[in-house]
């Protein structure tokens, strides 16, 4: 009893864990490493705005550590089940069953909602960014287009 309850309590620890692995999409959030770097900055117009799923992981098999952990406490609760040949195939049956639903907790902690933008510089051209719901844009606002090598974001323009 003991040890399924330290093999459950380990379980429910990391699964709880995944929450924290969604990624910081907010428009106001910089990483430490950009401060001081320069960014190129565009004035633009907003074209498009609609709400769209962010989600980390599209396959399950991107989603290990949920599938681990869910394996590891299906084994432990079906291991509980029956006896012999019976305990044997009900500890394979739940860990299947867990790390499948170990894996579909994991992809369901990293997936949040974002706001697509879609913007129109003053050259015609257009460029597409996906971001946090902080800070929301309408259609037809003013706004600056800040891109760097690995982010780009777009914030209102501020008269």
């Amino acid at each position: 009893m003991k040890k399924t309850l330290i093999y459950t309590t380990v379980a429910v620890l990391g699964v709880l864990s995944i929450g924290g692995c969604a990624r910081n999409i907010s428009s106001s959030s910089y990483d430490a490493r950009k401060i001081g770097a320069a960014s190129e900055t565009y004035e633009c117009t907003v074209v498009s705005v609609r709400k769209v799923m962010v989600e980390e992981g599209d396959y399950l098999e991107n989603n290990m550590t949920g599938a681990l952990m869910g394996a590891a406490a299906g084994g432990v609760l079906g291991n509980m089940i029956g006896g012999g040949r019976g305990r044997t195939a009900a500890t394979v049956v739940g860990a299947l069953a867990g790390g499948a639903g170990g894996a579909l907790a994991e992809k369901h902690l990293k997936s949040q909602e974002g706001l697509e933008y879609v913007v129109k510089l003053p050259s015609g051209a257009m460029r597409t960014v996906v971001q946090g719901l902080d800070n929301p844009l309408y259609q037809g606002q003013a706004a600056l287009l800040i891109i760097d090598r690995n982010r780009a974001r777009v914030v209102p323009k501020n008269y």
